[in-house]
């Protein structure tokens, strides 16, 4: 009984910090980089500091995202990742892991594309000996080549009398129609599982840390933002097969904003001696002032995988008829075996 009052209370909290939240930011909501909706399936595409964070021994993940079809050429973003453990103390489990990353972007009629690889380090350290406690931090690095074609594009000055003439010859010059760049990244993040009932994790990280130049005039003064970026989830046990997820991310990068917060339901069918385990999750949430989306899938075995369809309820609803994006998720752990010693991951979530 006091169990559950405990447990009953700790959702009370989580969710209370997610109205406060959900109060506190006023302004409009929008993006310059790439984002996914399911990045819990994905984590080292929202934080490096998880890198290798899994009960397992190597992690294989993809994703690809469409967005836009309604109004204009789809917006396409598609990528894969790898993690995995470089060495793992026997006793308390500290993990230095390593990871890498791929990921190619392409946007609108120019075909605006960015084709990006980064390589992850990252080290987590068990606070206590029950490695139920964990205090993580990564980083990464990596080349970014961006292309564009301008001759697919449209300007005033070829409209004559109102009729398009692609003939007529642009005044405006670009300097480049591709160019490349370093980028990094850091990030640290805290797991803490606080009983078999309940457990929080919460993470920040930077990117764009040197502010790279991306300019296509060969301008030096114009560099990309830094994006700040910090998470919170939580997994509450509310019976022995259910399961409750409350999420909160947030973005921020110059003066756009991005703010997503929902909850995720889970019912494990199967769980085993093996430690397999078997659910299917459900999840409502809402990207503040852009989109509504609703997110399928579940976990089988070692496959962790998601659907989701994105609700356009912004201000372009009108011109997208609320159509916004469709992305699947899959990751797979691959594991040398399958009875893993009690607690030696807090939450097999990463």
């Amino acid at each position: 009984m006091c169990i559950c009052k405990t447990l009953k209370i700790s959702i009370l909290k989580s969710l209370i910090v997610l109205v406060a939240i959900v109060c506190t930011c006023n302004e409009g909501i929008r993006g310059q980089d790439t984002h996914l909706s399911q990045m819990w399936i994905s984590p080292i595409t929202s934080n490096p500091a998880v890198a290798g964070f899994f009960e397992g021994t190597a992690r294989i993940g993809g994703y690809y995202r469409t967005q836009w079809r309604a109004i204009s050429k789809p917006y396409m973003t598609a990528g894969v990742y790898s993690d995995f453990a470089l060495k793992k103390r026997p006793r308390q489990k500290d993990i230095f892991s390593m990871g890498v990353t791929l990921e190619y972007d392409m946007a609108g009629d120019s075909k605006f594309s960015t084709a990006q690889g980064n390589l992850i380090l990252a080290y987590a350290h068990a606070i206590n000996g029950n490695n139920d406690h964990f205090l993580m931090g990564g980083v990464s690095f990596g080349g970014v080549q961006r292309t564009w074609d301008y001759s697919q594009l449209k300007f005033d000055e070829q409209y004559i009398d109102g009729q398009y003439n692609p003939n007529v010859p642009l005044s405006e010059v670009f300097a480049r129609r591709s160019f490349f760049f370093m980028d990094c990244a850091a990030g640290i993040q805290w797991a803490y599982r606080v009983n078999t009932k309940c457990f929080l994790s919460a993470g920040f990280s930077v990117y764009h840390l040197n502010m790279p130049r991306i300019s296509l005039y060969k301008d030096d003064n114009i560099r990309m933002p830094i994006l700040y970026s910090a998470q919170f989830n939580s997994t509450f046990v509310v019976q022995k097969s259910n399961e409750l997820s409350p999420m909160i991310y947030y973005r921020k990068q110059a003066q756009y904003q991005e703010l997503l917060f929902g909850l995720m339901y889970s019912y494990v069918f199967h769980f085993d001696s093996k430690w397999y385990i078997n659910k299917f999750n459900f999840g409502i949430y809402h990207r503040w002032k852009d989109a509504l989306f609703v997110s399928i899938g579940g976990l089988w075995r070692d496959v962790h995988f998601g659907l989701c369809y994105d609700f356009n309820v912004s201000k372009l609803s009108k011109a997208s008829r609320a159509r916004g994006s469709f992305e699947i998720n899959v990751s797979y752990i691959i594991k040398t075996h399958h009875v893993p010693k009690p607690k030696s991951i807090p939450c097999y979530l990463f």
